[in-house]
């Protein structure tokens, strides 16, 4: 006999996307028509799933074949308008790009880890006699506290600020 339930993970591996994204389709589509139908050991039945996801497959082409000219250019100037609400959110400054954030965290990250690494070489030499627990607490704390505050005290990089000193550097023979 051979196993036709499987669980969801393994059904959206045979579809060739993500058990994440499959359930989202799933959780969109009305009860007669959901993808994952349990089966036994609350695992799923594969032969209705595939049935189902061709069903999906065919009616999201179908409507989308379905559309008038007017209706996709109505579309169009909608993403048109998009497209340039964006790009004067990006002119104002409202929006920034993704590896703007990254490079930006990535950078924060980077210091926090230097600072932190660099606190038991610190502060071993400020504890190394002492046997008082609450003091050698204390001065932990107070390092700690004294890196987190000078991070938190260093001005975050200006995109512009950025700019013009690479500008400088390629004017520098």
């Amino acid at each position: 006999m051979s196993n036709t339930a499987f669980t969801k993970k393994e059904l959206a591996s045979f579809a060739g996307y993500t058990y994440r994204r499959l359930y989202d389709i799933d959780m969109a589509l009305p009860e007669d028509k959901k993808l994952f139908i349990k089966s036994e050991n609350g695992k799923y039945d594969i032969a209705l799933f595939i049935q189902r996801w061709v069903d999906y497959n065919v009616n999201k082409g179908a409507s989308q074949e379905e559309k008038t000219l007017d209706e996709v250019r109505a579309i169009h100037e909608q993403i048109k308008t998009q497209k340039t609400e964006l790009e004067v959110a990006r002119m104002r400054g409202e929006l920034v790009s993704v590896e703007d954030v990254r490079r930006l965290w990535g950078g924060i990250a980077s210091t926090v880890m230097q600072n932190m690494i660099r606190l038991p070489s610190k502060i071993a030499p400020q504890v190394i006699m002492m046997d008082n627990p609450d003091v050698i607490g204390g001065i932990i704390d107070k390092e700690v506290r004294d890196v987190l505050c000078a991070i938190a005290d260093t001005p975050v990089p200006d995109e512009t600020s950025g700019e013009e000193a690479d500008e400088e550097k390629e004017e520098q023979p």
